[in-house]
């Protein structure tokens, strides 16, 4: 019924249309409600499980940023020059570089 029509009417019916789509607008809210929960149990699970979905992508980019951490502020200020210095000792004693080093020298040449 439209609003045109609800006030035309006499006050006893028009109360009783008031309250009988006041009463329907309640059964739809009942309603969309009754849809929001049922979404909401269905997307729980979902959201458990990105929470430990959450968890291990932080433990990978810790591990990431551990690594990146070692490679810049200890492999190549440290290790880099004991290498570099193991090699020129062996060079010294043994009068050739070592295999390896000379298979990671050739290596790095190549990807570079």
């Amino acid at each position: 019924m439209e609003a045109d029509e609800m006030m035309d009417m006499p006050e006893p019916e028009f109360r009783r249309a008031v309250v009988t789509r006041l009463d329907k607008q309640d059964e739809a809210i009942a309603n969309n409600t009754k849809v929001t929960e049922k979404v909401a149990e269905d997307t729980a699970f979902i959201r458990s499980a990105w929470t430990e979905g959450i968890t291990a992508v932080r433990f990978f980019c810790r591990f990431a940023a551990a690594w990146r951490f070692l490679m810049k502020q200890v492999l190549v200020p440290m290790g880099l020059p004991a290498l570099g210095l193991y090699g020129f000792w062996y060079y010294v004693e043994f009068h050739r570089f070592p295999a390896w080093l000379s298979d990671c020298f050739k290596f790095l040449m190549a990807v570079l």
